[in-house]
């Protein structure tokens, strides 16, 4: 009974950051400013306006920084030291990896 309740939990975990991920990479203007534009190309070079793909895009982007910021934490938890230095090491460019890619998305909109 209890795996059961921890899996839902993890459930409404992830469903929880999915719905703040996606407030925050501002699906609202993308619902409201967006379908204005028509479906004209993927990246709308205003930073006022966004479609829905661009959405999509940073909220996988708020998503990896998530994963690697969480990869650095379990580093510290790690038992041995070859783990805690793969943890870390796989961390930090897991998050600059998603660092890079939302400044390019904003290099391309601006």
């Amino acid at each position: 009974m209890r795996y059961r309740s921890s899996k839902a939990v993890l459930i409404v975990a992830v469903a929880y950051l999915a719905v703040i991920f996606a407030l925050a990479s501002g699906v609202f203007n993308a619902i409201i400013e967006g379908g204005r534009q028509g479906a004209a190309s993927f990246i709308l070079p205003t930073r006022s306006v966004q479609t829905i793909g661009e959405t999509i895009v940073t909220t996988m982007i708020l998503f990896m920084g998530m994963v690697g910021v969480f990869l650095v934490y379990r580093s510290g938890k790690a038992t041995t030291l070859k783990t805690r230095e793969a943890l870390l090491a796989s961390g930090f460019a897991i998050t600059g990896m998603a660092l890079i890619l939302g400044f390019r998305l904003i290099d391309f909109k601006v």
